[in-house]
């Protein structure tokens, strides 16, 4: 059975919102609970999660559009308990790499370590002066 994903229901004032944020992708297995896509207003952005357990089909937005309150933006197929493959643990997923280590992926060289507090340094000597200047130039008035 495909149910149908809708934008949730707006207040008043506001007409339409954007998508912030796609999390998912057509094919890809879901649980109820997970958050499918972001949608944002001028004032909040709302979490969108599926309702049930599926596989995602048919998917008529990207990030960035501009949808209505109550609009059908993707369908997921249904599966039963038994179609459903257990959801993997946090360990399961670590061992089979399907979680990267954020140091590994993103490592920083020492010499850009320190370049990075050269520059803070530098820019906070200057926001000091930049202070200081104003308040003699207060002063002299």
């Amino acid at each position: 059975m495909n149910i149908d994903v809708k934008v949730p229901v707006f207040p008043d004032s506001i007409r339409t919102a954007a998508i912030a944020k796609l999390y998912v992708s057509e094919g890809q297995l879901v649980y109820a609970g997970d958050v499918l896509f972001d949608v944002e207003t001028d004032k909040v952005v709302l979490e969108v999660m599926a309702d049930c357990n599926g596989i995602i089909e048919n998917i008529t937005i990207a990030n960035g559009d501009h949808v209505n309150a109550e609009q059908v933006v993707m369908t997921v197929k249904q599966l039963t308990d038994s179609e459903l493959p257990a959801r993997p643990t946090v360990e399961q997923a670590h061992n089979s790499k399907q979680l990267r280590n954020d140091s590994e992926e993103w490592a920083v060289s020492p010499w850009l370590s320190k370049l990075n507090i050269v520059f803070w340094v530098v820019g906070f000597i200057i926001g000091v002066a930049a202070g200081a200047l104003g308040t003699l130039i207060m002063l002299g008035n």
